[in-house]
């Protein structure tokens, strides 16, 4: 018979609960397009319409959603929600956190301050540090934002844990030095 520490148990009760509270509660989903204004949008139109009906539905519910709980009421392919919401956090607009077998999805952006007044903008790119405190913890996050329409679409970033920033800093300057001493511009 396998042993169980009390801690063990009472953290895997604790996971049971969360998932049951968090597949119980009411999600709050904004206004969808009709069936036929959808079906006239260009491809390019309806991937912008997708990603902005992913955004909006994280906004209004900032304790998280599964892709179940999207699934249930958004009219779009599972894939394709799940696409969206993996470059969401390729880019740290989100995050997820893994509840037994679910995947709940969380909103950054609250959570976001700007570490810096200062941007870089190279070309039709920028480049922002934020700070990020979540339940994962507190990290420094460099967004890569494409300016070249207004939406200002975020197009990549890194996320260093805060405490380790410092020295990633430190990292960059010598890969910088080294790369100077091999001739690479």
């Amino acid at each position: 018979m396998p042993k169980y520490s009390l801690d063990c148990f009472q953290s895997n009760i604790y996971i049971v609960i969360l998932q049951i509270d968090i597949m119980s509660q009411v999600i709050v989903f904004p206004r969808l397009l009709t069936q036929n204004e959808y079906q006239k949008m260009s491809s390019e139109e309806k991937e912008i319409h997708i990603k902005e009906i992913l955004r909006e539905t994280l906004d209004l519910n900032q304790t998280g959603v599964t892709i179940t709980q999207l699934k249930q009421k958004l009219p779009f392919d599972r894939r394709i929600i799940e696409k969206h919401l993996d470059v969401m956090e390729f880019t740290n607009e989100i995050y997820s956190y893994k509840l037994g077998n679910n995947k709940l999805y969380i909103p950054n952006h609250k959570a976001m301050h700007e570490a810096t007044s200062y941007s870089e903008r190279l070309g039709d790119t920028e480049f922002q540090v934020y700070i990020l405190r979540n339940k994962l913890g507190d990290f420094a996050i460099i967004q890569q934002k494409n300016l070249k329409n207004d939406a200002h679409d975020i197009a990549g970033g890194i996320q260093i844990p805060l405490k380790h920033y410092e020295q990633f800093v430190k990292y960059l300057r010598r890969s910088l030095i080294d790369m100077e001493r091999r001739g690479i511009h």
